[in-house]
């Protein structure tokens, strides 16, 4: 018999935030080494920004936007991401096997927070999308541009970051198919260089936070209650 003590499901979130604000309050100034490091590269990468996408117009065909467009949709709302946690999820349920359970609430935590913070920071930093007929720039507070930084990129690393830590060979499994997202939003083209690179290491940040604190909550011998099919 399992001397695991049964927790709700609201106590799992609870602890999760409160876990994850944890070890980014005590990781505070490995956080700002990171973001100083990140600010000094999207500076450096921002002259190759123009570049790249001027590369990739010359082999941009209709076809090449169409098939972008839709690996463009496994990102939108998180549906991509979602849709491979409730497979792992009801795989998992199949095998009874619910040490994936809090795992992967935690990796769905941490795409809804990298989602709301991605969505301050467009508006905030107000970068006009490449496919506009706006020069490239940073007009603070502008309520429609929003390409600075990637959201697709950020949801999927969110993803990945919590998986890294609980389960890294989902990890990989998932990695694949953020990089052709995020090629996808190069392709479409909704997005710069850099504002995929930042997405990807704001993302990575968030998801490892949560990904910590679900360790941390499983090593306390937590779990969550059996569904019917487990008792």
């Amino acid at each position: 018999m399992s001397t695991a003590k049964s927790i709700s499901y609201w106590v799992v979130i609870g602890r999760l935030y409160s876990g994850a604000w944890s070890v980014a309050w005590v990781s505070r100034r490995k956080s700002l080494i990171v973001f100083a490091s990140l600010g000094v590269s999207l500076l450096a990468l921002h002259t190759l920004d123009h570049p790249i996408m001027d590369w990739l117009a010359t082999w941009r065909t209709e076809n090449v936007v169409e098939w972008a467009k839709l690996l463009s949709l496994l990102g939108e709302l998180h549906i991509g991401p979602l849709i491979l946690v409730a497979t792992v999820w009801l795989w998992a349920e199949w095998r009874r096997n619910p040490h994936y359970r809090i795992p992967l609430i935690a990796s769905v935590l941490a795409m809804f927070t990298s989602g709301v913070l991605v969505q301050v920071l467009k508006k905030i930093i107000g970068r006009p999308r490449p496919h506009l007929p706006v020069p490239d720039q940073l007009d603070w507070f502008h309520p429609t541009w929003n390409s600075f930084p990637s959201g697709h990129a950020m949801h999927w690393s969110a993803l990945i970051g919590a998986l890294w830590i609980l389960s890294p060979r989902l990890a990989l499994a998932a990695t694949p198919l953020a990089l052709i997202v995020m090629t996808a939003r190069l392709l479409v083209p909704r997005h710069y260089p850099t504002d995929l690179l930042a997405g990807a290491v704001l993302g990575l940040l968030c998801g490892i936070c949560f990904g910590l604190a679900a360790r941390k909550l499983t090593q306390t011998s937590a779990r969550l209650p059996d569904s019917p099919h487990h008792e």
